[in-house]
């Protein structure tokens, strides 16, 4: 089963700052969700992916893919067995599920994501 990517963080040294940027060039309307320092810009009606804008946790600014995985243990399991790491420990999400980010053998951080509206 192919599971994409659904989800982008654009991940900021300044967040207000850029979505500001993002609003003005290209119309986005960050909201926040699940935290007053967390927001997403939803595609709409057309094609694309949400895009969730945060300030970045080492001050470094970077853009991080989500991929949407039916088992975040097992796909964390895949992993390490295939010489990729867990850099930052599962978390929950209320109302939304569990991630994690993960980077691969060559350190590119990807996050994963397991929706659970019950989490």
């Amino acid at each position: 089963m192919n599971q994409p990517v659904t989800y982008v963080e654009l991940q900021s040294a300044d967040l207000d700052r850029s979505a500001a940027f993002f609003s003005a060039v290209f119309g986005w309307r960050p909201q926040p969700f699940a935290a007053p320092d967390y927001l997403v810009a939803g595609h709409g009606d057309g094609l694309g992916i949400d895009a969730g804008l945060l300030t970045s946790q080492d001050g470094q600014p970077r853009s991080v893919a989500v991929i949407r995985v039916e088992d975040l243990d097992v796909a964390m399991s895949a992993v390490t067995a295939n010489g990729g790491a867990v850099v930052v420990p599962p978390f929950t999400i209320s109302g939304v599920g569990r991630g994690c980010y993960i980077t691969d053998p060559t350190g590119l951080i990807v996050g994963l994501h397991h929706y659970d509206p019950s989490a």
